[in-house]
C-alpha cells in the first residue's frame, strides 16, 4: 500500500480487508471444526488473530488516506472517538485529495501498481 491512498483505494481496502476476514474465519473455522462464535470457541487466539490483521490494514489505508488530503497520518487516532469516528471517516471519503505531491510523496493513482502489470 502506498504511502498516499485516494477515495476509492480507501473503499477498496475496506472490502477487502472485511472479505479476507470473513474467508480467513471461515477457514479457520472448518479446519478446527468449531462454529464462528465469540463466546464459544474453542480457538479464540486464531480468531483474534483474523480482526487484527484486518484492523492493521484498515488503520494503514486510513493513515495513508489522512496523507492524502495533506493532514497528518496521526489523525488516525479519531478513529477511536466515538461519533468523531463517523465524521472523520465521512470526511475521508469525501474530501478530495491533493492534486499536487506533499510531504507525503506524489498524488495517488487508483491502483497504481496492478496498472504497471497490465
Amino acid at each position: 500500500m502506498a504511502n498516499r491512498i485516494g477515495r476509492l483505494e480507501l473503499l477498496f481496502w475496506f472490502v477487502v480487508s472485511i472479505l479476507g476476514t470473513g474467508i480467513l474465519l471461515a477457514i479457520v473455522a472448518s479446519l478446527t471444526n468449531t462454529p464462528i462464535e465469540f463466546d464459544r470457541t474453542r480457538y479464540p487466539v486464531s480468531q483474534a488473530l483474523c480482526f487484527i490483521a484486518a484492523a492493521v490494514v484498515i488503520l494503514k489505508a486510513v493513515v495513508s488516506r489522512f496523507h492524502d488530503i495533506g493532514r497528518s497520518g496521526w489523525g488516525v487516532l479519531l478513529m477511536f472517538v466515538p461519533l468523531v469516528d463517523i465524521v472523520a471517516l465521512l470526511l475521508l471519503v469525501i474530501v478530495p485529495g491533493q492534486k499536487r505531491p506533499n510531504l507525503h510523496g506524489d498524488p495517488p493513482i487508483f491502483l497504481q501498481r496492478f496498472r504497471k502489470l497490465a
